[in-house]
């Protein structure tokens, strides 16, 4: 079966989203976010500073952000899935590849890791009256709930 839709050409100098994650650049974007909190994370967790997370380490990450354990079974499923040696470890990238797919969340999981980030967040809106204008509250019939 033949797909009818013309192929789009990449424009020169232009990179795909998901290859943006894996980009090294100076650009304040939001895949720049993604790989800072990306690397903090393994790297908080990468205690023996390998550059891997080999089970122990990464079970400690799941622990954390999820409350779910990883048993060791599980780990090599997941190192295999995403291409990497159980016997090594994930690296930065892999992770990821782990954070870029459907239902990982870096935001909150970055959140879990490091409170305090958050609570800063939390100093600036009380200082602000604790109202923020421009952000809308909506329920789940689609009614603002903001007021």
């Amino acid at each position: 079966m033949t797909n009818s839709k013309p192929k789009e050409e990449p424009v020169v100098g232009q990179v795909s989203p998901a290859a943006a994650l894996f980009q090294n650049g100076d650009d304040n974007s939001l895949a720049e976010g993604f790989r800072d909190k990306v690397a903090s994370l393994h790297s908080h967790f990468d205690r023996d500073k390998d550059g891997f997370l080999n089970h122990s380490e990464l079970r400690g990450l799941q622990i954390v952000t999820s409350g779910n354990d990883m048993n060791q079974g599980l780990y090599v499923m997941v190192c295999k899935s995403i291409g990497c040696n159980p016997n090594q470890g994930l690296s930065v990238d892999a992770l990821k590849l782990v954070y870029a797919s459907d239902g990982a969340d870096i935001e909150e999981d970055y959140l879990k890791v490091f409170p305090k980030k958050e609570s800063k967040k939390n100093e600036e809106e009380k200082s602000n009256g604790g109202e923020d204008d421009d952000v809308l509250e909506v329920g789940e019939d689609g009614v603002d709930i903001s007021t």
